[in-house]
């Protein structure tokens, strides 16, 4: 049995990271301030976790209740490139200073290995559609910037303390458990829920902005797959495929019970006009390969919904 901890564990990923790791046997810690998870999201296990409420930035003052810990997922984070054009000083905050205080407790824990979430987002705007790890990163948000930083971070530490860690650029995650009310709530999300109760949709720009949707299922068995590794290094998750945003608004289209009113909006400033993730590298180096394709994650979705308010 692994001591684990999980930063933002009662999040949207990292709860079902948590459901993962409970049902393989292992001692979880979940520290999460709850600002944009939810306990409901880790009701099913919450008796056989260690749940924290605790700011990502004040981890040191519970450094002794983390002895032994081994392994560190850390995705405790702002998350909304939009707020933070807005509000930078709240994204170095928890951002970056949150994972220096995950770095500086990891000096006491016998440098456990550290998974690192980052963001597809440090990319940008870029020249083709496909990211491989060797693109050249262009972020346009504190957010994407805030992510970046801490990949550097984590490489010093590595040269400097001998850490182990691995960190993985998620492209863009979705399935159950996401907040449509959420103002981080990404377009898939409102999407689906929109669908499950026959609500209007709006759409920013002309929709031909494509992304690479990963359902979250295959998001935790990239985590858990590089977690098995000994490789200190970087990965693209996501499918290898992309997909519009109105295509993506016509198969959720497909899936609702009446056609969904659609308000034209103006584009996102800054917004990345198309990406999708090489994931060679992952797949060579760990066999991960995406098992959910979008159609059936997106029903998957939309059948939660409509379980939900």
């Amino acid at each position: 049995m692994t001591r684990i901890l999980v930063t933002g564990g009662a999040g949207f990923i990292g709860s079902h990271l948590c459901d993962r790791l409970v049902a393989q046997g292992h001692d979880v810690t979940v520290v999460d301030n709850f600002s944009s998870g939810s306990r409901a999201n880790l009701a099913g296990i919450a008796k056989d976790l260690k749940i924290i409420d605790l700011p990502i930035e004040k981890l040191s003052t519970i450094k002794s209740e983390l002895a032994g810990t081994t392994r560190i997922y850390h995705l405790a984070a702002l998350i909304s490139g939009y707020d933070s054009l807005y509000d930078p000083d709240a994204y170095v905050k928890v951002n970056i200073d949150g994972l220096t205080r995950v770095l500086e407790v990891a000096k006491d824990l016998e440098k456990p290995r550290i998974v690192f979430a980052s963001s597809s987002t440090v990319y940008g705007n870029q020249p083709v559609p496909e990211m491989t790890e060797q693109t050249r990163p262009n972020p346009q948000t504190m957010y994407a910037l805030s992510k970046l930083t801490g990949e550097y971070m984590l490489a010093m530490y590595k040269d400097l303390f001998d850490y182990t860690h691995v960190c993985l650029r998620f492209f863009n995650v979705y399935g159950p458990r996401q907040s449509p009310s959420h103002p981080y709530a990404n377009v898939t999300c409102k999407f689906s829920h929109a669908a499950a109760h026959n609500q209007g949709v709006k759409l920013y720009g002309d929709g031909k902005q494509s992304r690479d949707f990963v359902y979250v299922d295959d998001v935790v068995e990239s985590m858990l797959a590089v977690s098995e590794t000994s490789k200190d290094t970087l990965y693209n998750v996501g499918t290898g495929k992309d997909a519009s945003i109105r295509q993506l608004l016509d198969e959720v289209q497909r899936l609702a019970t009446s056609p969904l009113p659609v308000e034209q909006c103006d584009p996102w400033p800054n917004d990345i006009m198309a990406i999708r993730a090489n994931i060679t590298r992952l797949t060579e180096e760990t066999g991960f390969a995406p098992g959910v394709a979008l159609r059936e994650g997106l029903a998957r979705t939309v059948a939660y919904f409509q379980g939900t308010p």
